[in-house]
């Protein structure tokens, strides 16, 4: 079973080396891999092609691809599943690594269960070291699984440190949006989710670098904010539009909202958010929340009403 290993590259010299390495000495031999140039203004692609010489038995079958110019993480990612060949993908960040047998870990976890998207379990490395592993969710029921995720903020919603089947992007459509580079991964993850069976591991496959500074996770500006609204509106309307399943409509409802709530805590205008996200939220409390949030109501009231209410949804069983 071919695994096509995604990632792209931008700005990120210092740690090129050490992710480059992590990938191509993994135990698992049927590796395809694809880095995708963003354009990068520094060495990063200069040191990825020194490492590949290194690896003479991976040279064959290591693509790397270059933007015409700067996109964004959305289009890159897009890119790279674009143009994977195996049957399922990996995404890594090229500012992180992985563990030497990660690949062989998920394969194992496939072929035993067929399942479309393995999990595993991941470390955070900062310059004190590797944190205790974070394990994978372990509910099982896969509708709880995707309300959880689509409330936000109680379980992750990452590509990475996961297998994915490749047909559930080519056969639905689904794929992350040019200008969405913050809050890609959630602006895909729960579409992906919808069509898919899950299996996870509790062995650690992925380690994420907490310490990379000028990643979009340490940043707030206006360009982060947009493509946090864009992310949700993609989602809301997949679940409401798209795929009105009555099971998610109440999730999907309290994902909206909690975009809002960053809009506010941020202290940007809703102008944004109705240039980009075209929706308001239906049905009692959630609408009482979204007059909240855009009003003048104190934010501490409107957040701890909101809180109760994700609770609740969270809770259905």
């Amino acid at each position: 079973m071919t695994v096509s290993v995604l990632v792209p590259v931008y700005g990120v010299e210092r740690y090129m080396e050490r992710c480059a390495v992590s990938l191509f000495s993994q135990t698992y031999s049927d590796i395809e891999y694809i880095f995708v140039d963003d354009c990068t203004p520094d060495r990063s692609i200069s040191i990825l092609c020194e490492v590949v010489e290194r690896f003479p038995e991976r040279k064959p079958r290591v693509r790397i691809l270059s933007n015409d110019r700067n996109r964004g993480l959305g289009y890159t990612r897009a890119v790279a599943v674009n143009a994977a060949c195996g049957e399922y993908v990996m995404h890594v960040d090229s500012d992180d690594r992985i563990p030497t047998d990660a690949v062989e870990q998920l394969v194992r976890l496939v072929c035993k269960t067929g399942a479309d998207i393995a999990d595993g379990a991941y470390c955070k490395e900062s310059e004190k070291g590797l944190s205790p592993a974070v394990p994978p969710p372990t509910i099982e029921n896969e509708v709880r699984l995707l309300r959880l995720m689509l409330c936000q903020d109680i379980v992750l919603s990452q590509v990475w440190a996961r297998l994915i089947r490749r047909t559930l992007y080519t056969s639905n459509g689904i794929n992350t949006i040019e200008g969405v580079d913050y809050g890609e991964d959630f602006s895909v993850m729960p579409r992906l989710m919808y069509n898919a069976r899950r299996a996870m591991t509790d062995k650690v496959v992925y380690y994420y670098n907490v310490g990379n500074q000028s990643s979009y996770t340490h940043a707030t500006t206006e360009r982060h904010i947009v493509s946090l609204i864009r992310a949700n509106a993609a989602v809301y309307e997949f679940f409401t539009r798209e795929h009105p399943d009555r099971r998610f409509s109440a999730a999907a409802r309290v994902g909206l909202l909690n975009m809002m709530r960053n809009v506010r805590r941020s202290g940007f205008s809703f102008e944004q958010v109705d240039k980009y996200c075209p929706y308001h939220v239906s049905g009692f409390p959630f609408r009482l929340i979204e007059r909240m949030l855009r009003g003048k109501c104190p934010l501490a009231i409107a957040n701890a009403l909101f809180l109760v209410t994700r609770r609740a949804v969270a809770l259905q069983d």
